[in-house]
């Protein structure tokens, strides 16, 4: 008896996984993972065929799919990084896509595509630009814009997929809008313009709610609603996921099961309209995940074997990241392939448990229910924990009365999208979402509706194997039982143990600088932190938080350098994350939005005056030369100073700082001096991180040293 139920799919694509981690470790200069896993698989190849065991034929294939997924994410990373541009003024045309148009408040941030500057340069990919015109834009409109573009960096120690999946490759700020010209809509934007028009006149209370659940767009669902499905555990559902496209499949075969066609018919007939619903979400990789599980079924069919869940979830995550690597990274993707391979491992043996059972059909269906229910969140239980820190209490018993009701205003509005009568069809999906955010808004607020639980990226990885050894795939004797098992528990006690255990605080700078935010986050010794940047990128924010929450922190204070550009979302989200008590404004402009957010959150809000010095251990100041010319950061022996005037004057102020942060690339600051800028070409081995000005700053005696990542 083999001691695992090898499949080969799912040797392919662990180690297609592994190699793409290689190459994300090897991009920050930490190649010791891949050099680690390319040795062992070697040793083990050379050992079995030297040993003329049949399972050499298995390392082989994780060697050359771990060698191709550092490959391909190589090339993915070349294509990403291509071309760029760094703070380069341009005059560009591009047009107007419906990225974040579909919503009820519409906001200042553009997504345009088919871009080409004055001088006749095109530009692969979409660029992001927020302005505001005297004149209005619509989707499809063809604008032109005057300011500096920088190249978008999707690929760091946050990877943004988002940016990925939209192919967002530049940014382009200090936006002015000079004309605008009539345009048309592509196929897919009709469709969720359509879609977007019937829902919010057919739906008054949940029309964005519902635009959100066919077409994964969120821009139109408002920010107290989605709070409440994340608090009660099924945030899930507004992301078009298997879920949806099993809803579509399930509607199209039974249509198409009356009339008896041949296996590769019907999957033809199926999989052509289900690839339009892909293009008009997006191609999201829930979605291509769902449809390549479909396409696995009905090839079963066709070779006349029996289907297996875990070798089609297997070359569905295998094809998908070979599309695109780094989806690998993306939360949606991770929840929707664990939530599958823990139905895949754990719901056969609870069925077989079951149907072993005299249980009536009604029991048996709500007990069906609740172990697919049980099996999706106990396999995405630490994804959750590594990536939001919080896991929902009651979604296992919420996502069973959430999922049918959802699932038939689901179905109900897919009718109802079709023209005249069919329309009214809404009202009732209306009503039946009603239910469900009434639920989860009661739900939400019980102080207790989440508890904080965090875990290292590391227990993913020891939870699927887990659920691999419980589902029956490992073969274990009662001995290897004994330590298996346990062995699994520490592992994940101890990744639990670790996440938990902050670092005791020292003095340290850690900066993260994009096209148009600089944030530094600062610590001291007693245990003090400060924050300062405009706030206005929420990314940069998110990176900067990701350092504080390493620390065992008494006390963070934040500084605004310009609170008119600071976005309210990325304020409200660092309430969230901390218990901030004081907030300084180091600049005369204002915004109301924002310090009406601080005062409802008890947050002391003052204002510091040119040229002062907080009274703080981490001491800020604010350097005027006519406007804000500089801000200095201290804490120990480190002096950190953003510079947002002209460099002539603030060199002329004789700052003396130990770093200087540049809003763009530009020679040395003063001899003797240091410089850094987002793009950090001369430190060459970090491949990564040096071109996206994420490092660290450590006071060491009497020197300073920089790490990057």
């Amino acid at each position: 008896m083999r001691l695992v139920n090898i499949r080969v799919s799912l040797v392919a694509a662990v180690a297609f996984i592994a190699g793409i981690f290689a190459f994300y470790e090897a991009l920050f200069a930490e190649i010791w993972f891949g050099l680690a896993a390319v040795v062992l698989l070697s040793v083990m190849l050379i050992v079995c065929a030297a040993k003329r065991f049949s399972t050499w034929k298995i390392f082989l294939i994780a060697l050359i799919f771990l060698l191709l997924g550092f490959g391909r994410s190589w090339i993915c990373y070349g294509v990403n990084t291509a071309n760029e541009k760094l703070g380069e003024q341009v005059t560009i045309s591009g047009r107007v896509t419906d990225l974040s148009r579909n919503g009820a408040d519409f906001n200042s941030v553009y997504y345009l595509e088919e871009c080409a500057d004055s001088e006749g340069n095109t530009y692969d990919g979409r660029i992001k630009a927020k302005f505001t015109a005297d004149f209005p834009v619509e989707v499809g409109n063809v604008v032109t814009l005057k300011g500096n573009i920088y190249s978008v960096y999707p690929i760091k120690s946050e990877i943004q997929t988002y940016y990925l999946r939209n192919k967002v490759r530049y940014e382009i700020v200090d936006v002015t809008a000079l004309t605008v010209k009539e345009g048309s809509l592509k196929p897919d934007e009709r469709v969720r313009r359509y879609v977007y028009d019937v829902t919010k006149e057919y739906m008054p209370n949940n029309g964005g709610l519902m635009f959100a659940l066919l077409t994964g767009d969120r821009g139109a669902v408002d920010s107290t609603t989605q709070w409440a499905f994340s608090r009660a555990g099924i945030a899930h559902l507004l992301a078009v996921s298997g879920l949806h496209v099993g809803f579509v499949a399930a509607v199209l075969c039974f249509m198409l099961r009356r009339l008896h066609l041949r296996a590769w018919l019907e999957c033809l007939i199926v999989t052509v309209p289900l690839l339009f619903y892909a293009y008009i979400c997006g191609f999201s990789p829930s979605v291509m995940r769902a449809i390549t599980m479909l396409i696995c079924t009905y090839a079963a069919r066709m070779l006349l074997s029996r289907y297996d869940m875990l070798s089609s979830i297997s070359w569905a995550a295998l094809i998908t990241l070979v599309v695109c690597p780094f989806y690998l990274f993306d939360v949606g993707f991770q929840l929707s392939f664990m939530s599958v391979f823990g139905i895949a491992t754990l719901y056969a043996p609870l069925n077989r448990y079951l149907t072993r059972k005299n249980i009536k059909k009604t029991v048996r269906y709500l007990l069906d229910s609740v172990a697919v229910s049980m099996c999706c969140i106990l396999a995405t239980l630490f994804v959750l924990a590594s990536h939001g820190g919080e896991v929902a209490l009651f979604g296992i018993f919420l996502n069973i009365l959430a999922i049918p009701v959802v699932s038939a205003a689901f179905v109900l509005s897919m009718i109802g999208l079709l023209p005249w009568v069919f329309h009214y069809l809404l009202l009732i999906s209306d009503a039946l979402l009603q239910i469900t955010v009434r639920i989860s808004e009661i739900v939400a607020q019980v102080s207790f509706a989440t508890v904080s639980f965090r875990a290292m990226f590391l227990s993913i990885a020891v939870v699927a194997v887990l659920l691999f050894a419980l589902g029956g795939y490992i073969n274990l004797n009662k001995l290897g039982k004994k330590f298996f098992y346990p062995l699994c528990i520490a592992l994940l006690v101890i990744s639990i143990v670790f996440s938990y255990i902050p670092r005791k605080s020292k003095n340290g700078v850690f900066v993260v600088q994009s096209a148009n935010d600089t944030v530094v986050a600062a610590i001291s010794d007693s245990g003090n932190g400060a924050l300062v940047g405009d706030f206005v990128d929420y990314q940069a924010v998110m990176d900067a938080l990701s350092y504080l929450q390493k620390y065992r922190l008494n006390k963070l204070t934040l500084y605004f350098s310009h609170c008119s550009s600071a976005d309210p979302a990325v304020v409200n989200e660092l309430l969230h994350r901390f218990d901030i008590q004081n907030a300084f404004l180091l600049s005369t402009d204002a915004n109301d939005a924002v310090t009406g957010l601080l005062n409802d959150n008890s947050v002391q809000v003052s204002r510091l005056y040119p040229n002062e010095n907080t009274n703080e251990v981490i001491s800020v100041r604010s350097v005027y030369n006519a406007a804000l010319a500089a801000v200095t950061v201290h804490t120990g022996e480190l002096d950190v100073c953003i510079v947002y005037g002209t460099l002539d004057a603030v060199a002329d102020m004789g700052l003396g700082a130990d770093i200087y942060l540049l809003p763009m690339p530009n020679d040395n600051f003063a001899d003797g001096q240091t410089t850094l800028t987002p793009y950090q070409s001369e430190l060459s081995h970090n491949y990564g991180a040096n071109k996206y000005g994420n490092f660290t700053i450590i006071q060491k005696g009497d020197k300073i040293s920089l790490k990057f990542r």
